[in-house]
């Protein structure tokens, strides 16, 4: 219960904006944003998902649980939904509400970065591998070839994200690092964003840019500042905790769209759970953990 109010509370009408027209509303923006983030702070599958959202009763005559076709109220209440959406619905939501997604990840990160001034800023992207989806692309990282996508994404030093891109397998990361930047002290790189546009861009933003130098451009033996060395490890990190909040749930859906909402309904889940722990004066800001089952 304690994720449903962290959703109501933070992901509220000052974050989604309300629906436009006139005509039956239905399921309304905020509740639908509301459901698509609250399914991946509690890493539940559609199926798991919408068992979870009816109510369920121990019948004695039958000894076993009935489930009744009726919505669980206090999640109802926390969520905003007027009933149970099915599989079909939320394979819906998840392609036309990419954007609204997106758009609650960034201000959930216009929060953390006003609370917690931004030293570090470490950019790095990793590869969400897929064989199936017909919107993938071939591209390489560092263990060679890969299908699939990547996400594109900068952190700060507590290894919280701040600013992400999702893109097919076969985008270079070096054109995504002006898009990933904020201001800070220091922003670091690996020697795959080694441009002198991309020193100017992070200059502009107000940061030191600290990028590994790529031999290719130089001609000389690649160099790997001494920070960068021991402070990569962060972003490293995080590409793990994000890809196991996940659970390769993006191979579940089909098309790039869909993938951008379950990316950032991720990426919002572990920033609620930052937000939260601030508010209440926990020690660790990364507790997404707690609301797994």
């Amino acid at each position: 219960m304690e994720a449903g109010n962290i959703i109501r509370h933070l992901v509220n009408k000052g974050m989604v904006p309300s629906q436009k027209g006139r005509g039956r509303r239905g399921y309304r923006n905020v509740p639908r944003t509301r459901t698509l983030i609250y399914q991946k702070i509690r890493g539940f599958n559609d199926c798991q998902l919408i068992r979870h959202l009816k109510a369920h009763s121990f019948c004695e005559a039958k000894r076993c649980i009935v489930v009744k076709q009726r919505m669980n109220p206090k999640i109802r209440r926390s969520l905003g939904l007027t009933g149970v959406p099915d599989r079909s619905r939320l394979s819906v939501w998840k392609k036309t509400y990419s954007d609204l997604v997106t758009q609650v990840f960034n201000k959930l990160s216009s929060i953390i970065q006003m609370i917690i001034p931004t030293e570090l800023l470490i950019i790095d992207s990793t590869p969400l591998v897929d064989e199936e989806d017909p919107d993938t692309k071939v591209g390489f990282y560092s263990r060679g070839a890969f299908k699939g996508f990547k996400t594109h994404l900068s952190v700060n030093q507590l290894g919280l994200p701040l600013k992400a891109i999702l893109t097919t397998g076969n985008k270079h990361d070096s054109p995504f690092l002006p898009e990933l930047l904020v201001s800070g002290k220091l922003a670091l790189a690996d020697a795959g964003y080694d441009s002198e546009a991309n020193r100017k861009a992070c200059r502009e933003k107000g940061a030191k840019p600290v990028i590994a130098k790529n031999r290719r451009n130089t001609k000389k033996r690649r160099w790997t500042p001494k920070i960068l060395k021991k402070k990569r490890y962060i972003v490293e990190q995080f590409n793990s905790v994000i890809k196991n909040s996940m659970d390769k749930c993006w191979q579940n859906v089909v098309g790039i769209k869909r993938k951008i909402s379950v990316v950032f309904a991720s990426l919002s889940a572990i920033l609620l759970t930052a937000v939260d722990s601030i508010i209440n004066n926990k020690t660790s800001l990364r507790e997404f953990s707690r609301f797994r089952i």
